[in-house]
């Protein structure tokens, strides 16, 4: 009998927008019913065959380079496989706020001060560096989102991992 180990993965990312005087750990107090009302954009994200090898090369341990920033840029182009970084990032990636595990699924939590990446977001992309390095993922909203020294905002994203039957 020929058995073949398989799983799924698959991403999804939100992004909210809070007013000026919101930090993470504000962010982190919200229920998530008041959470939920500064939801601008959610949607799944593609994980890219560069991220795929960069969690091949973690599990054979020939890189150590986890995944620790989130990156925004104003490109349009729709994500692709092939896709290496960002179409045009703004700014560098910012690292990210806060990562953790709860059963088969990462978070990758990242906050954006008034000061940071401001611009017109129209992507997001998870990566293991501010530049270059490995992207994991890529994401591009569904309508531009602006970030000014007015606002600050919230990009969630969740890794999920499952088991597939034959």
């Amino acid at each position: 009998m020929d058995s073949k180990a398989k799983f799924s993965m698959k991403g999804n990312v939100e992004l909210y927008e809070f007013p000026i005087d919101y930090t993470y750990a504000k962010i982190q107090k919200l229920t998530p019913l008041e959470k939920k009302s500064y939801l601008i954009d959610k949607g799944d994200n593609l994980v890219v065959d560069a991220g795929l090898a960069q969690i091949i090369d973690l599990m054979i341990a020939t890189d150590t380079s986890s995944f620790t920033h989130c990156r925004v840029g104003s490109g349009t182009n729709t994500p692709a496989a092939a896709d290496t970084d960002m179409q045009t990032i703004i700014g560098v990636g910012v690292t990210v706020t806060n990562r953790y595990r709860s059963g088969a699924i990462g978070y990758f939590d990242t906050f954006f001060s008034t000061t940071s990446n401001n611009g017109t977001w129209a992507e997001t992309g998870l990566a293991n560096a501010s530049t270059a390095g490995d992207l994991l993922c890529r994401r591009k909203f569904s309508s531009y989102f602006v970030k000014a020294t007015t606002n600050t905002a919230l990009v969630a994203w969740s890794i999920t991992l499952s088991a597939v039957a034959d």
